[in-house]
């Protein structure tokens, strides 16, 4: 679920007051003069500059761009500007596909949404595809995903979620585990049933499978598991009905396991502590808002045994992780920052940390959006200062579903456009808005529709809508509210909308800037 609330209006006695616009003779500091603009011969930019101005643009604005002149036709074309494509804020069908077919010969890694852009991805005959992600993808068929494992076989990843995919089985996990040998992440939210049989021919065709995750699954063979012995992180958030005694002795023989995820699981104390003692090369075990297991433990003690951590959501996770890099000098509270600076040339230690952060963005993501009040303590010691931890982060991806987290984590009731005070203020006290405002500012339209709808959300707040404004975010968004893109150009409307209800002079500038 996806959170957007919207400012009550407050009543003004001057809210008739005409609106003044900016000094027209006064323009913006270090703006292009119409005849200097005029005067620059565009094409005549050298070849590096003129593709990094295009690497900028979203594919339509791309081909749009490319169709103005024959220098632009062949510096458009590319094969760097099409190595890769996110077509989630965009109409993306066969027709589309067609056209955009010639430029995709090298693609190597394509973002969709929803199951008629799944359909369309044969038609772009990108058969050197590496990475294929896709979101909304309920409406996706068996039939639809083989077809795209067919057509890809040198695809390395694959992810699909974290919204459930409720018509896909374990059939079409076997046909992409056959047909698409290279492969390395598998990642798919709730395939109700992942058979034995779908696992076992992973485990037998997809020799170099590093990382698998199926979450939100009403049932997965845990004995099967134990065969996919090229396996280093595994998760099974969310996952029902798993024999823990079973499992826990299966997973803890895997020669190569070193991440395993089990949270939001029924797993027991007994079954943790297993794997958490007996897994000889598993570091990290994250058994987060697992409510058998956390009524059976003490909450004050600490697990850290000899180099393995077990994160939860009563122990110092900022802690626990920091003591994975035993080089770590500087204050815990920021580790993962602290990570993403050094240059690290243990290449075991980076996956575990690129691995936790993915984690932990669906972990945040989920429980934002079920709000359990069990861990109404949580978001205020920890939670949040995560969540602002991984808006840092390099993936994409975790990015925006910790600005999408943000969004939806202060609000309390949507109907009436309330958000808690104490969590949209200690986003702010903590550096949020300014992170957020970064991510706004980004070329990437997803990035700037999650943290326009975060910044949204939090400006319900009137101490927050003064600090966004204060800190220039008025400019921001008015800037995003002209986006072609109408998801993006909502989101910042919407931003803009809370920043002005109730005070007259934001709705001056508001005017001003637009």
């Amino acid at each position: 679920m996806t959170r957007t609330v919207r400012r009550k209006l407050a009543h003004s006695k001057e809210k008739n007051k005409e609106i003044v616009g900016s000094d027209s003779d006064n323009p913006d500091d270090g703006c292009l003069c119409s005849s200097t603009i005029c005067d620059l011969d565009w094409t005549a930019l050298p070849d590096d500059t003129a593709i990094q101005l295009f690497s900028y643009l979203n594919y339509r604005d791309r081909a749009s761009l490319s169709a103005t002149c024959q220098t632009f036709r062949l510096l458009g074309s590319s094969p760097c500007l099409w190595d890769s494509l996110d077509l989630r804020y965009h109409k993306f069908d066969i027709t589309t596909a067609q056209l955009l077919s010639s430029r995709s010969k090298n693609l190597q890694k394509l973002r969709f949404l929803g199951g008629e852009s799944a359909d369309a991805i044969i038609s772009l005959e990108a058969r050197d595809l590496c990475e294929i992600s896709g979101y909304f993808c309920r409406d996706i068929t068996d039939a639809t995903l083989s077809m795209i494992a067919a057509r890809h076989v040198m695809l390395e990843c694959l992810q699909l979620g974290p919204d459930v995919c409720e018509r896909i089985t374990s059939f079409a996990i076997r046909v992409i585990a056959i047909c698409c040998p290279k492969l390395k992440r598998l990642q798919i939210s709730g395939v109700k049933v992942v058979t034995g049989e779908a696992i076992n021919a992973l485990a037998k065709h997809c020799r170099q499978l590093v990382e698998v995750a199926f979450m939100e699954s009403d049932s997965v063979d845990e004995f099967a598991l134990g065969n996919l012995t090229s396996v280093q992180f595994l998760s099974l958030a969310g996952t029902k009905n798993l024999k823990w005694n079973s499992a826990s002795c299966v997973w803890s023989k895997l020669p190569k396991l070193v991440g395993l995820d089990v949270s939001r699981t029924d797993i027991t104390f007994s079954s943790v502590m297993r794997l958490f003692l007996s897994s000889q090369y598993l570091k990290v075990l994250v058994a987060l808002n697992c409510p058998v297991f956390e009524a059976e433990v003490d909450n004050h003690m600490t697990y850290n045994h000899k180099g393995k951590i077990l994160l939860t959501v009563f122990n110092d996770i900022f802690k626990a992780v920091g003591s994975l890099f035993v080089d770590i000098t500087e204050n815990e509270s920021n580790m993962l920052s602290y990570w993403r600076k050094v240059k690290s040339t243990d290449r075991s230690m980076d996956a575990i940390a690129t691995w936790i952060e993915w984690i932990f963005s669906h972990f945040l993501l989920r429980i934002a959006e079920n709000n359990p009040k069990e861990l109404d303590a949580f978001w205020i010691k920890q939670g949040a200062a995560l969540l602002l931890d991984l808006l840092q982060s390099s993936q994409e991806d975790v990015q925006e579903r910790a600005a999408n987290s943000i969004a939806t984590f202060v609000v309390i009731d949507d109907e009436n456009a309330t958000v808690d005070a104490q969590r949209a203020e200690l986003v702010m006290q903590n550096g949020g808005i300014r992170l957020l405002l970064d991510l706004a500012r980004s070329y990437r339209e997803g990035l700037q529709s999650e943290a326009a709808k975060a910044i949204a959300n939090l400006s319900v707040d009137s101490k927050v809508a003064k600090a966004v404004a204060d800190i220039g975010g008025i400019n921001i968004l008015a800037g995003l509210a002209r986006s072609v893109n109408r998801l993006v150009a909502e989101e910042a409307a919407g931003g803009l909308w809370n920043l002005s209800v109730g005070e007259e002079h934001k709705v001056v500038e508001i005017e001003a800037s637009l």
